[in-house]
This record gives structure tokens, C-alpha cells and sequence, in this order.
């Protein structure tokens, strides 16, 4: 997002995603402070897997939320491996996601990101997990990766 005042233009319409541990912008409270300052009517999209591998404690994810929930839209959910690449959730993953779940609105949908296409899992299994972790959250979509 070089030209701030093309993408401003688009107003609530845009949604910025915390990053994985690759990036140099967008992984923490701080980080993502200076975005929404840019934006300042742009949403969050809210990617827990990133979150958590950037800060496996979950504190960052906590402060995240705490700040920016009302701008809360979606949350992306899956494993994200050290190599940033997204994996079906595991029992680590449902256990630190359960920390943050009460900061996550039940009208907010979930994004299902794991991998299901080589038979890393199955669908269900990951809904299943999903549905562990946030267990207020209704609407969760699955999108295979």
C-alpha cells in the first residue's frame, strides 16, 4: 500500500490482516497502530494462526483484540508452522486459541486456512477443532488451502 490516498478512497471497504513473523509491518498492536492510522475506517482481518506464531503466549493476540475489536470483520484460523505456512489446528493451536476466544464476537465468522488437500485432515476434524477453540464462534467457513 504505496499510495495511501487510492487506497483510502476505498474507506471501510478494506480490511487489514495481522501478518506472520515474515513480515516487517503488521504483527503486533504497535505495528498494526500505525495502519490504522493510515486507514482509519478499515476493518480487521484477524488471522489467529498468524497471531499466535508471532507470540506463542497469545499476549500480542490479546492486546490485538483488546485494541482493535471493534474493527473486527473476519478471523482467518488454521496452524501456522514455523516455516509460515498454514496447517490443519492442532491440540497446541485449540489450547492457546481458547485464551482469546471470549475476545472474539459469536457474529464473527471464521475462515477455516488449514490444509485438507493432501489428507493432512478432513473437513470435519477441522471444524471440529475450530468449534474447541471458539466455541461461541456460529459461523465457520472452511476453504481448503
Amino acid at each position: 500500500m504505496y499510495t495511501d490516498d487510492l487506497w483510502r478512497s476505498f474507506g471501510a471497504s478494506i480490511y487489514i490482516e495481522n501478518m506472520d513473523k515474515r513480515k516487517p509491518v503488521g504483527r503486533t498492536a504497535v505495528e498494526l497502530k500505525s495502519l490504522f492510522e493510515r486507514f482509519p475506517e478499515a476493518g480487521l482481518c484477524f488471522d489467529i494462526g498468524h497471531a499466535r506464531q508471532v507470540d506463542p503466549t497469545m499476549v500480542e493476540t490479546y492486546r490485538i483484540l483488546d485494541r482493535y475489536g471493534d474493527r473486527l470483520k473476519h478471523v482467518h484460523m488454521s496452524e501456522v508452522n514455523t516455516a509460515s505456512h498454514h496447517d490443519p489446528i492442532s491440540r497446541y493451536a485449540i489450547l492457546a486459541f481458547q485464551k482469546v476466544a471470549g475476545l472474539i464476537p459469536a457474529s464473527v465468522p471464521i475462515i477455516l486456512e488449514t490444509l485438507i488437500d493432501c489428507g493432512q485432515s478432513d473437513v470435519r476434524t477441522e471444524i471440529c477443532h475450530a468449534e474447541m477453540a471458539l466455541s461461541e464462534v456460529h459461523e465457520i467457513i472452511a476453504l481448503a488451502g
